[in-house]
Protein backbone atom coordinates (compact mmCIF):
# COMPACT_ATOMS: atom_id res chain seq x y z
CA UNK A 1 0.00 0.00 0.00
CA UNK A 2 1.46 3.36 -1.05
CA UNK A 3 2.20 5.90 1.67
CA UNK A 4 1.93 9.66 1.22
CA UNK A 5 5.25 11.45 0.77
CA UNK A 6 5.88 14.97 2.10
CA UNK A 7 8.37 17.30 0.43
CA UNK A 8 10.90 18.92 2.77
CA UNK A 9 12.75 22.23 2.15
CA UNK A 10 15.91 20.24 1.40
CA UNK A 11 14.17 18.55 -1.52
CA UNK A 12 14.05 15.22 0.24
CA UNK A 13 10.80 13.46 1.05
CA UNK A 14 9.42 12.05 4.29
CA UNK A 15 6.78 9.35 4.70
CA UNK A 16 3.54 9.76 6.63
CA UNK A 17 3.77 6.58 8.66
CA UNK A 18 1.41 4.82 11.05
CA UNK A 19 2.83 6.36 14.22
CA UNK A 20 3.50 10.04 13.50
CA UNK A 21 1.97 10.65 10.06
CA UNK A 22 -1.29 12.08 11.36
CA UNK A 23 0.59 14.62 13.51
CA UNK A 24 2.77 15.74 10.60
CA UNK A 25 -0.26 16.09 8.33
CA UNK A 26 -2.06 18.11 10.99
CA UNK A 27 0.94 20.42 11.36
CA UNK A 28 0.88 20.96 7.58
CA UNK A 29 -2.83 21.64 7.15
CA UNK A 30 -3.49 23.76 10.21
CA UNK A 31 -0.62 24.93 9.97
CA UNK A 32 1.82 25.38 12.83
CA UNK A 33 5.38 26.60 13.20
CA UNK A 34 6.52 22.97 13.25
CA UNK A 35 5.13 22.30 9.77
CA UNK A 36 7.91 20.44 7.90
CA UNK A 37 7.64 22.82 4.92
CA UNK A 38 5.35 25.77 5.56
CA UNK A 39 6.78 27.75 2.66
CA UNK A 40 5.62 25.04 0.26
CA UNK A 41 2.38 23.79 1.85
CA UNK A 42 1.22 27.08 3.32
CA UNK A 43 -1.68 27.26 5.79
CA UNK A 44 -4.46 25.50 3.89
CA UNK A 45 -7.21 25.21 6.49
CA UNK A 46 -7.04 28.70 7.96
CA UNK A 47 -6.37 30.53 4.70
CA UNK A 48 -9.26 28.66 3.13
CA UNK A 49 -11.51 30.34 5.68
CA UNK A 50 -10.03 33.74 4.85
CA UNK A 51 -10.23 33.37 1.06
CA UNK A 52 -13.84 32.20 1.21
CA UNK A 53 -14.75 35.07 3.52
CA UNK A 54 -13.48 37.54 0.90
CA UNK A 55 -15.11 35.83 -2.08
CA UNK A 56 -17.58 38.72 -2.46
CA UNK A 57 -14.74 41.29 -2.83
CA UNK A 58 -11.56 39.31 -3.55
CA UNK A 59 -9.37 42.23 -4.65
CA UNK A 60 -10.79 44.64 -2.03
CA UNK A 61 -11.90 47.17 -4.67
CA UNK A 62 -15.17 47.86 -2.83
CA UNK A 63 -13.54 47.96 0.63
CA UNK A 64 -15.90 45.28 1.88
CA UNK A 65 -15.36 43.53 5.21
CA UNK A 66 -14.82 39.78 5.35
CA UNK A 67 -17.80 37.44 5.57
CA UNK A 68 -18.80 35.19 8.44
CA UNK A 69 -16.30 32.47 7.42
CA UNK A 70 -13.48 34.77 8.54
CA UNK A 71 -14.51 35.00 12.19
CA UNK A 72 -14.32 32.11 14.64
CA UNK A 73 -17.43 33.34 16.43
CA UNK A 74 -19.58 33.14 13.29
CA UNK A 75 -17.93 30.72 10.86
CA UNK A 76 -20.22 27.77 11.62
CA UNK A 77 -23.21 29.88 10.53
CA UNK A 78 -22.11 29.68 6.90
CA UNK A 79 -23.15 26.45 5.09
CA UNK A 80 -19.85 26.48 3.19
CA UNK A 81 -18.07 25.90 6.53
CA UNK A 82 -19.18 22.27 6.42
CA UNK A 83 -18.16 21.77 2.80
CA UNK A 84 -14.73 23.22 3.53
CA UNK A 85 -14.24 21.05 6.60
CA UNK A 86 -15.38 17.99 4.67
CA UNK A 87 -12.61 18.73 2.19
CA UNK A 88 -10.06 18.98 5.00
CA UNK A 89 -11.40 15.75 6.52
CA UNK A 90 -11.04 14.04 3.16
CA UNK A 91 -7.33 14.84 3.14
CA UNK A 92 -6.92 13.13 6.50
CA UNK A 93 -9.01 10.20 5.31
CA UNK A 94 -6.75 9.89 2.27
CA UNK A 95 -3.81 9.42 4.62
CA UNK A 96 -5.75 6.95 6.75
CA UNK A 97 -6.70 4.94 3.66
CA UNK A 98 -3.01 4.28 3.01
CA UNK A 99 -2.41 2.74 6.46
CA UNK A 100 -2.67 -1.00 7.27
CA UNK A 101 -6.20 -2.10 8.16
CA UNK A 102 -7.08 -3.23 11.66
CA UNK A 103 -7.04 -7.02 11.72
CA UNK A 104 -9.08 -8.82 14.35
CA UNK A 105 -5.91 -9.05 16.48
CA UNK A 106 -5.94 -5.23 16.72
CA UNK A 107 -9.63 -5.14 17.63
CA UNK A 108 -10.38 -8.15 19.83
CA UNK A 109 -9.93 -8.34 23.61
CA UNK A 110 -9.36 -12.07 24.26
CA UNK A 111 -11.47 -13.35 27.12
CA UNK A 112 -13.83 -10.35 27.20
CA UNK A 113 -17.25 -10.57 25.55
CA UNK A 114 -19.96 -7.90 25.39
CA UNK A 115 -23.32 -9.70 25.52
CA UNK A 116 -25.80 -6.81 25.46
CA UNK A 117 -26.15 -3.05 25.32
CA UNK A 118 -29.18 -0.98 26.28
CA UNK A 119 -30.18 2.61 26.91
CA UNK A 120 -32.47 3.57 29.80
CA UNK A 121 -34.12 6.99 29.95
CA UNK A 122 -37.31 9.00 30.19
CA UNK A 123 -38.09 8.48 26.50
CA UNK A 124 -38.25 4.70 26.87
CA UNK A 125 -36.04 1.71 26.23
CA UNK A 126 -33.30 2.32 23.66
CA UNK A 127 -34.74 5.73 22.87
CA UNK A 128 -32.98 9.07 23.20
CA UNK A 129 -35.36 11.93 23.90
CA UNK A 130 -34.58 15.48 22.78
CA UNK A 131 -36.41 18.80 23.10
CA UNK A 132 -35.82 22.55 23.24
CA UNK A 133 -34.56 24.30 26.34
CA UNK A 134 -34.48 28.02 27.07
CA UNK A 135 -31.54 29.48 28.97
CA UNK A 136 -30.41 32.92 30.06
CA UNK A 137 -26.87 34.31 29.75
CA UNK A 138 -25.26 37.39 31.23
CA UNK A 139 -23.40 39.11 28.35
CA UNK A 140 -22.09 42.09 30.35
CA UNK A 141 -18.45 40.96 30.13
CA UNK A 142 -18.63 40.72 26.36
CA UNK A 143 -19.86 44.28 25.75
CA UNK A 144 -17.72 47.40 25.74
CA UNK A 145 -19.51 50.02 27.80
CA UNK A 146 -19.52 51.39 31.34
CA UNK A 147 -20.76 48.83 33.90
CA UNK A 148 -24.50 49.20 34.41
CA UNK A 149 -25.41 45.83 35.79
CA UNK A 150 -26.27 42.54 34.09
CA UNK A 151 -27.08 42.36 30.37
CA UNK A 152 -29.22 39.25 30.03
CA UNK A 153 -29.93 37.40 26.80
CA UNK A 154 -32.34 34.50 26.52
CA UNK A 155 -31.79 31.83 23.86
CA UNK A 156 -33.27 28.49 22.91
CA UNK A 157 -31.06 25.44 22.34
CA UNK A 158 -31.29 21.69 21.95
CA UNK A 159 -31.34 19.50 25.06
CA UNK A 160 -31.58 15.76 25.62
CA UNK A 161 -33.24 13.83 28.43
CA UNK A 162 -30.73 12.25 30.83
CA UNK A 163 -30.07 8.60 30.04
CA UNK A 164 -27.96 5.66 31.17
CA UNK A 165 -25.99 3.09 29.18
CA UNK A 166 -26.35 -0.46 30.50
CA UNK A 167 -23.65 -2.82 29.24
CA UNK A 168 -23.55 -6.52 30.08
CA UNK A 169 -20.20 -8.20 29.55
CA UNK A 170 -18.28 -11.27 30.61
CA UNK A 171 -14.67 -11.67 31.64
CA UNK A 172 -13.68 -15.29 30.96
CA UNK A 173 -10.20 -14.91 32.45
CA UNK A 174 -9.46 -15.75 36.07
CA UNK A 175 -8.20 -12.26 36.87
CA UNK A 176 -9.46 -8.73 37.14
CA UNK A 177 -8.70 -6.86 33.93
CA UNK A 178 -8.98 -3.21 32.96
CA UNK A 179 -10.88 -2.31 29.83
CA UNK A 180 -11.54 0.87 27.88
CA UNK A 181 -15.22 1.25 27.08
CA UNK A 182 -15.77 3.09 23.79
CA UNK A 183 -19.28 4.23 22.83
CA UNK A 184 -20.23 5.53 19.38
CA UNK A 185 -23.40 6.38 17.48
CA UNK A 186 -24.14 6.49 13.74
CA UNK A 187 -27.15 6.67 11.41
CA UNK A 188 -28.62 3.30 10.47
CA UNK A 189 -29.84 4.24 7.01
CA UNK A 190 -28.76 6.44 4.13
CA UNK A 191 -30.76 9.30 2.60
CA UNK A 192 -32.85 6.76 0.65
CA UNK A 193 -33.79 4.79 3.76
CA UNK A 194 -31.53 1.89 2.80
CA UNK A 195 -29.14 0.19 5.23
CA UNK A 196 -25.93 2.19 5.16
CA UNK A 197 -22.78 0.43 3.91
CA UNK A 198 -20.06 0.22 6.52
CA UNK A 199 -17.58 2.15 4.36
CA UNK A 200 -19.88 5.18 4.64
CA UNK A 201 -21.26 4.50 8.11
CA UNK A 202 -17.88 4.40 9.80
CA UNK A 203 -17.18 7.97 8.63
CA UNK A 204 -20.37 9.15 10.37
CA UNK A 205 -19.64 7.55 13.73
CA UNK A 206 -19.66 10.10 16.57
CA UNK A 207 -17.95 9.33 19.85
CA UNK A 208 -20.31 9.66 22.80
CA UNK A 209 -18.10 8.43 25.63
CA UNK A 210 -14.88 6.66 26.56
CA UNK A 211 -13.85 5.49 30.02
CA UNK A 212 -11.83 2.85 31.81
CA UNK A 213 -13.58 0.04 33.64
CA UNK A 214 -12.41 -2.74 35.94
CA UNK A 215 -13.86 -6.11 34.92
CA UNK A 216 -14.14 -8.85 37.52
CA UNK A 217 -13.96 -12.51 36.46
CA UNK A 218 -17.39 -13.62 35.27
CA UNK A 219 -20.40 -11.43 34.49
CA UNK A 220 -20.22 -7.66 34.81
CA UNK A 221 -22.91 -4.99 34.51
CA UNK A 222 -21.67 -1.51 33.62
CA UNK A 223 -23.95 1.48 34.12
CA UNK A 224 -22.82 4.85 32.82
CA UNK A 225 -24.70 8.14 33.09
CA UNK A 226 -24.83 10.38 30.02
CA UNK A 227 -23.71 13.38 32.07
CA UNK A 228 -20.37 11.65 32.73
CA UNK A 229 -19.38 11.67 29.04
CA UNK A 230 -15.65 12.12 28.36
CA UNK A 231 -16.54 14.29 25.36
CA UNK A 232 -18.67 16.97 27.00
CA UNK A 233 -18.58 19.69 29.63
CA UNK A 234 -21.61 20.92 31.58
CA UNK A 235 -23.54 24.06 30.69
CA UNK A 236 -21.78 26.08 33.39
CA UNK A 237 -18.40 25.44 31.78
CA UNK A 238 -19.60 25.96 28.20
CA UNK A 239 -20.77 29.44 29.22
CA UNK A 240 -18.28 30.28 31.95
CA UNK A 241 -18.69 33.46 33.97
CA UNK A 242 -15.80 35.57 32.71
CA UNK A 243 -15.92 37.64 35.88
CA UNK A 244 -14.36 34.63 37.58
CA UNK A 245 -11.39 34.48 35.19
CA UNK A 246 -8.26 34.70 37.37
CA UNK A 247 -4.95 36.36 36.61
CA UNK A 248 -3.97 38.55 33.69
CA UNK A 249 -4.39 37.69 30.03
CA UNK A 250 -1.74 35.15 29.06
CA UNK A 251 -1.12 34.02 32.64
CA UNK A 252 -1.06 30.37 33.70
CA UNK A 253 -4.18 30.90 35.79
CA UNK A 254 -6.12 32.42 32.91
CA UNK A 255 -4.99 29.65 30.54
CA UNK A 256 -6.17 26.98 32.97
CA UNK A 257 -9.53 28.73 33.33
CA UNK A 258 -9.91 28.88 29.55
CA UNK A 259 -8.99 25.21 29.16
CA UNK A 260 -11.74 24.29 31.62
CA UNK A 261 -14.22 25.62 29.04
CA UNK A 262 -12.98 23.17 26.41
CA UNK A 263 -15.39 20.38 25.52
CA UNK A 264 -18.48 19.64 23.47
CA UNK A 265 -21.59 21.11 25.18
CA UNK A 266 -23.38 18.49 27.26
CA UNK A 267 -26.76 19.69 25.97
CA UNK A 268 -25.64 18.82 22.40
CA UNK A 269 -24.37 15.30 23.09
CA UNK A 270 -27.22 13.68 21.12
CA UNK A 271 -28.34 14.84 17.64
CA UNK A 272 -31.81 16.37 17.34
CA UNK A 273 -33.62 13.37 15.82
CA UNK A 274 -37.16 13.51 14.46
CA UNK A 275 -40.68 13.42 15.83
CA UNK A 276 -41.15 9.95 14.32
CA UNK A 277 -37.88 8.70 15.81
CA UNK A 278 -34.63 8.88 13.86
CA UNK A 279 -33.03 5.41 13.54
CA UNK A 280 -29.46 5.15 14.82
CA UNK A 281 -27.16 2.36 15.87
CA UNK A 282 -25.34 2.45 19.20
CA UNK A 283 -21.92 0.79 19.16
CA UNK A 284 -20.03 -0.33 22.27
CA UNK A 285 -16.53 -1.78 22.37
CA UNK A 286 -14.33 -2.78 25.29
CA UNK A 287 -10.65 -2.70 24.35
CA UNK A 288 -7.67 -3.83 26.40
CA UNK A 289 -6.57 -0.96 28.61
CA UNK A 290 -3.05 -2.39 28.71
CA UNK A 291 -2.83 -1.62 24.99
CA UNK A 292 -4.54 1.76 25.37
CA UNK A 293 -2.81 3.29 28.38
CA UNK A 294 -0.37 6.17 28.28
CA UNK A 295 2.11 6.26 31.14
CA UNK A 296 1.83 9.76 32.57
CA UNK A 297 0.59 11.74 35.52
CA UNK A 298 -3.03 12.72 34.89
CA UNK A 299 -3.49 14.74 38.07
CA UNK A 300 -5.15 18.05 37.32
CA UNK A 301 -8.42 19.87 36.91
CA UNK A 302 -10.91 19.82 34.05
CA UNK A 303 -9.97 16.40 32.71
CA UNK A 304 -13.56 15.25 32.22
CA UNK A 305 -13.65 16.11 28.48
CA UNK A 306 -10.33 14.39 27.76
CA UNK A 307 -11.61 12.55 24.68
CA UNK A 308 -12.42 15.87 23.03
CA UNK A 309 -9.70 18.15 24.43
CA UNK A 310 -6.93 15.90 25.70
CA UNK A 311 -5.13 16.82 28.91
CA UNK A 312 -3.51 20.21 29.35
CA UNK A 313 0.29 20.07 29.00
CA UNK A 314 0.20 16.28 28.68
CA UNK A 315 -0.05 13.62 26.00
CA UNK A 316 -3.44 12.60 24.69
CA UNK A 317 -4.61 9.97 27.22
CA UNK A 318 -5.17 7.14 24.73
CA UNK A 319 -2.50 5.28 22.79
CA UNK A 320 -5.05 4.40 20.12
CA UNK A 321 -5.76 6.78 17.28
CA UNK A 322 -8.58 9.27 17.60
CA UNK A 323 -11.71 7.68 16.18
CA UNK A 324 -10.45 4.13 16.80
CA UNK A 325 -11.70 1.61 15.71
CA UNK A 326 -13.39 3.52 12.83
CA UNK A 327 -10.44 5.64 11.69
CA UNK A 328 -9.22 3.18 9.02
CA UNK A 329 -10.78 1.35 6.12
CA UNK A 330 -12.18 -2.04 7.19
CA UNK A 331 -10.46 -5.37 6.68
CA UNK A 332 -11.23 -7.44 3.62
CA UNK A 333 -14.71 -8.97 3.50
CA UNK A 334 -16.35 -6.38 5.79
CA UNK A 335 -19.21 -4.54 4.10
CA UNK A 336 -21.55 -4.02 7.08
CA UNK A 337 -21.20 -3.08 10.73
CA UNK A 338 -22.29 -6.57 11.83
CA UNK A 339 -19.42 -8.09 9.82
CA UNK A 340 -16.97 -5.70 11.49
CA UNK A 341 -17.82 -6.84 15.03
CA UNK A 342 -15.55 -8.94 17.24
CA UNK A 343 -16.73 -10.58 20.52
CA UNK A 344 -15.75 -7.52 22.58
CA UNK A 345 -18.15 -5.34 20.57
CA UNK A 346 -21.92 -5.04 20.53
CA UNK A 347 -24.48 -2.89 18.74
CA UNK A 348 -28.02 -1.87 19.62
CA UNK A 349 -30.60 -0.28 17.33
CA UNK A 350 -31.97 2.88 18.91
CA UNK A 351 -34.07 5.89 17.94
CA UNK A 352 -33.77 9.61 18.67
CA UNK A 353 -37.23 11.06 19.26
CA UNK A 354 -37.57 14.84 19.18
CA UNK A 355 -40.43 16.57 20.99
CA UNK A 356 -41.18 20.13 19.87
CA UNK A 357 -41.62 21.55 23.35
CA UNK A 358 -39.57 24.12 25.25
CA UNK A 359 -38.57 23.88 28.89
CA UNK A 360 -36.91 26.49 31.07
CA UNK A 361 -33.41 25.67 32.21
CA UNK A 362 -33.03 25.14 35.93
CA UNK A 363 -29.84 24.80 37.93
CA UNK A 364 -28.50 21.24 37.82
Amino acid sequence: MLCILILQPSGRTMTLDEQTGIDILGNILESTIISPNRGYYGDLHNMGHIFISYAHDPDYRHLEQFGVMGDLATTMRDPVFYRWHSYIDDLFQLHKSRLPVYGTDKLDFPGVTVSSVAVEGQAGANTFGTHWEQSTLDLERGLDFAPRGPVLARFTHLQQDPFTYVIECNNATNNNVMGTVRIFMAPRNDEKGQAMPFKDQRLLMIELDKFTQNLRPGSNTIRRNSADSSVTVPYERTFQNQANRPGDAGSTEAAEFDFCGCGWPQHMLVPKGTAQGYPVVLFVMISNWMDDRVEQDTVGTCNDAASYCGLRDRKYPDRRSMGYPFDRVPRSGVSSLSEFLTPNMRVQNCTIRFTDTTTQRTAR
